[in-house]
């Protein structure tokens, strides 16, 4: 506890007045002569006892009265006492961080956040003294106003003046670097202080760390979020697996539902033209994905929105979610085999025909693979193929290794069937050309010498997964007799997920591989279906069909950015050369560089939500969503335990009242000293009258 007038407290020695009164005025005795002596002796026993518990009383009342009296005038104040006073001056350095985030945008009976932490922020921007001070502006990317502290605490206020929540997250620990690395260059002499204007929002501050600041600095931490904030927000909009023109395609909507009540949630979809309707309840506390289906009737990219339809939050900012889908044509696949074309019992005819296993009005398959000798795959070979399939490729070249490699880096699956030794090669090749993008779980080694792999079959099979889940309780049923041959042999790699290896053999090799690579994926099959049984099971085609269905569902140009954060994306191969392509609707959505062949969009601060495009002419080449980051849509605040041990010994005062008017609310104290006071007052009266003579 704290005073804010410590010297009024001097005023106390007043208590001793109604002592020095009560002694001074105390009656005196006075000598009367009369003859019934015993009779007034005992009346006046009975007064003296009557009226000096009376006195007593009285006493206690005004002494108590006065000392509450100069208890109130000094003006207590409740809790730990800030450690950054906003009135002291002297020679120092404070820099003042105020949150920018989307949360602080969440309104409270029609005030929001930020509207709170605007008046607290301009007072501690006061001038006088040697106080040198400075802004921070903390989104996804902090803003300082001056490279250094400055007296100039008037620009400061025109800077705060216009400042404005954006649609982007908290980055609180670039924040607190730069904050860290002003306060390191000042004097040692000079006091050192930090203070952070915040809602603290949970997702933000769990992982805050305060080590990049001096020791010696002071920090406070000024609170504005409310425990009222009840908030419902669209987290992501998303079409798992390929989008293609004439396919029933689902759009799942999550929606999070961050207040103490079940929500009947309803969402309105524009896509295209179309307008669809979804609804689904959504539990408190938690967040749901409810869904409808469509089917494109266009291909390219649609774009469109999804929007909370009667909800009442207290964040506006993620009711609306921008996205964009990239509708496709029928697919083709580009199957690179050294294998001849004509329908005979190889590996790439089965490959080929479980592919492409249904047959047009015409004839020809529904779906095209085109055939490429290995020599042959170049850039404009591959930009056809919207999944690239190697079967039998023989020892590829370091260019055709390099040319894989950037293409799943970019968002192009591959699939890989393994089956003779050159492959172990050329797998090993494409992990060192993919870097550290890629992290294969297994090594896969040619067989040794004099071993046969043969009469293998499938164990450990992750049955909840694709392309296993299809099948089911009869998973065993369907693949239990199958028999496998050929192949590599494989080790256990340290760097990869044990996860990515879907299926094993009996001789403990991996069966089956699907791991990520940049935006794109790699599906290994080890096995010389050739030699297998299963091109003739009923359960070849499906398989396969799923395992495609997988590694095509990957894309991640579906997924939309965070507002306000850098971004950095390739475009497809049939985007071309960077020169005459354009970006709508602004031209200032970051730069179009060719880059090893590929053309790379970098944009260093994405801007508001909305669909940003890339175009030459009128032809929509690529485009993405932007969006409010999830984190923010959780309003729930973060434990002031939590900040002290997240402080590392560090002095860190933490005012979670700000929310609810700063250090007013902890300077009433005084108040009820005052009523408690007059209290007193009118019980003297009423002593008074009871005790009536």
């Amino acid at each position: 506890m704290s005073f804010l007038h410590p010297a009024l407290l001097l005023a106390g020695l007043a208590i001793s007045l109604p002592v020095l009164i009560h002694w001074l005025t105390r009656p005196r005795p006075v000598r009367l002569s009369l003859s019934t002596v015993r009779f007034v002796m005992q009346a006046v026993q009975q007064r003296r006892a009557r009226h000096r518990l009376r006195d007593w009383l009285i006493l206690l009342l005004r002494t108590l009265a006065i000392a509450l009296l100069v208890w109130a005038f000094a003006r207590p104040l409740l809790g730990q006492k800030p450690l950054v006073s906003a009135a002291e001056l002297g020679d120092g350095v404070r820099i003042v961080v105020l949150d920018q985030s989307a949360s602080m945008g969440a309104a409270v009976h029609g005030v929001t956040a930020f509207e709170k932490g605007r008046p607290l922020t301009a007072d501690f921007l006061s001038a006088g003294g040697n106080l040198r001070a400075n802004l921070i502006l903390a989104g996804a990317t902090p803003r300082a106003v001056f490279d250094a502290p400055s007296a100039n605490v008037g620009a400061l206020r025109e800077e705060l003046g216009r400042a404005k929540p954006g649609p982007e997250r908290l980055n609180l620990q670039a924040a607190i670097n730069l904050a860290g690395d002003m306060l390191a260059k000042s004097a040692p002499e000079q006091r050192r202080e930090l203070v952070i204007v915040s809602d603290f929002q949970r997702t933000n501050w769990t992982t805050a760390d305060f080590s990049p600041l001096p020791k010696d600095t002071k920090i406070e931490l000024k609170s504005v979020g409310d425990s009222d904030r009840a908030n419902v927000g669209i987290l992501r909009v998303s079409a798992p697996g390929r989008a293609e023109q004439g396919r029933e395609l689902r759009v799942e909507v999550e929606v999070g539902n961050y207040s103490t009540t079940a929500r009947d949630i309803q969402v309105e979809l524009t896509i295209g033209k179309g307008t669809y309707r979804v609804a689904g309840l959504c539990p408190p506390g938690l967040s749901t994905a409810i869904s409808t289906t469509f089917t494109p009737t266009e291909p390219g990219w649609q774009t469109g929105q999804a929007k909370l339809l009667n909800v009442e939050d207290s964040l506006k900012a993620d009711d609306v979610r921008p996205f964009a889908l990239d509708v496709r044509p029928s697919p083709t696949y580009l199957l690179v085999t050294r294998e001849s074309a004509k329908p005979q019992a190889t590996s790439s005819h089965f490959t080929e025909r479980a592919l492409a296993p249904v047959v047009a009005r015409d004839g020809k398959p529904a779906i095209r693979v085109v055939r490429v000798q290995p020599s042959s795959l170049d850039r404009d070979a591959a930009a056809g193929g919207d999944l690239i399939v190697l079967d039998h490729p023989g020892k590829l070249s370091q260019p055709a290794i390099n040319l894989l490699a950037g293409l799943m880096r970019r968002g192009r699956p591959v699939l890989y069937v393994a089956a003779e030794s050159a492959d172990a090669t050329n797998l090993k090749m494409l992990a060192e050309a993919a870097g550290a993008e890629m992290k294969l779980p297994v090594e896969f080694l040619p067989p040794a010498a004099g071993q046969t792999r043969r009469g293998l079959f499938l164990t450990e099979m992750r049955k909840e997964e694709v392309p296993f889940s299809i099948f089911g309780d009869s998973l065993s049923a369907a693949l239990g007799t199958l028999r496998f041959a050929g192949g590599l042999a494989s080790r256990r790699a340290d760097r990869g997920l044990a996860d990515d290896v879907l299926a094993s053999f009996s001789d403990r090799s991996a069966a089956l591989v699907v791991t990520s690579c940049g935006a794109g994926s790699l599906g290994i099959i080890n096995a010389d279906l050739a030699a297998s049984s299963i091109p003739a099971s009923g359960a070849f085609v499906p398989l396969l069909s799923e395992l495609v269905s997988r590694l095509m569902g990957t894309r991640a140009d579906q997924t939309a950015v965070n507002s306000g954060e850098a971004m950095a994306v390739y475009l497809p191969a049939e985007a071309g050369a960077a020169a005459g392509l354009s970006l709508e609707p602004v031209e200032n959505a970051g730069q179009l560089n060719d880059e090893n062949a590929f053309v790379t969009w970098r944009w260093n601060i994405a801007g508001p939500p909305g669909v940003y495009q890339v175009k030459r002419g009128n032809a929509t080449l690529f485009a993405v969503a932007t969006g409010v980051s999830k984190d923010e849509s959780d309003l729930r605040t973060i434990d002031a335990s939590v900040i002290q041990r997240l402080a590392g010994g560090r002095e860190v005062h933490f005012d979670a009242a700000g929310a609810g008017g700063g250090e007013d609310q902890k300077d009433r104290a005084w108040t009820w000293a005052l009523i408690a006071c007059t209290t007193c007052m009118l019980l003297e009266i009423g002593v008074l009258k009871a005790f009536r003579t």
